[in-house]
């Protein structure tokens, strides 16, 4: 079945996309702590030094990443790569492709693991970052991983609310909320509505 463009994006500098990604074949993409913490460290190594990350969600079968591109320096992609699209295109296949060969070598399985392309979304406007902001963060207990938003460890909200160091630029989220009291208050006024929501990327 095709896919529609409209999950295809071109990445462009300076612009915000979401980004997402699930197994094929029913797998798992983590099965323990270890597993999402090294994905997440692959993230910081592959993707983060050319994104801004405004909120990102792990789950068992897939994730989320909301994040502004960042200006590149032609001198970054311009020897390898024709535009900034096939540079940070490539950053996730290296992200992909070594979260694949860590699972298959700790369980001892074989093959591919991640679904193919990888949808992303251009985010345009406020309101609709607000809105990406809300769903990601309810994504966890949407799925009923949990029953709280506020007690999953791999969603940015915890990162919001521990006030703790991690992948999100959380100054420029805040800012967008009018300070943490008004982010936790919208989040829990949102609760009913995106434990609902049926995002159509999934």
């Amino acid at each position: 079945m095709p896919i529609n463009p409209r999950y295809l994006a071109t990445f462009e500098c300076g612009k915000k996309y979401h980004v997402f990604n699930r197994t094929h074949k029913g797998l798992l993409l983590f099965k323990d702590d270890d597993d999402y913490n090294r994905f997440l460290e692959k993230t910081v190594k592959y993707i983060l030094p050319y994104v801004e990350m405004h909120s990102f969600s792990l789950l068992p079968n897939h994730f989320h990443f909301f994040f502004h591109f960042k200006e590149l320096p032609e001198e970054v992609y311009i020897k390898k790569f024709k535009s900034p699209h096939a540079f940070l295109r490539e950053q996730f296949r290296f992200l992909f492709i070594s979260h694949t060969l860590y699972m298959n070598e700790k369980y001892e399985r074989h093959g591919g693991l991640f679904s193919r392309p990888f949808r992303r979304i251009e985010v345009e406007g406020m309101e609709y970052a607000k809105q990406m902001i809300f769903y990601i963060h309810w994504n966890h207990v949407h799925h009923d991983i949990s029953n709280k938003i506020e007690d999953y460890p791999y969603s940015s909200y915890y990162e919001f609310i521990c006030d703790c160091p991690g992948l999100v630029k959380k100054e420029t989220v805040l800012e967008w909320f009018g300070g943490l009291e008004n982010f936790i208050r919208e989040h829990k006024e949102q609760g009913s509505h995106y434990l609902n929501f049926k995002f159509r990327m999934e």
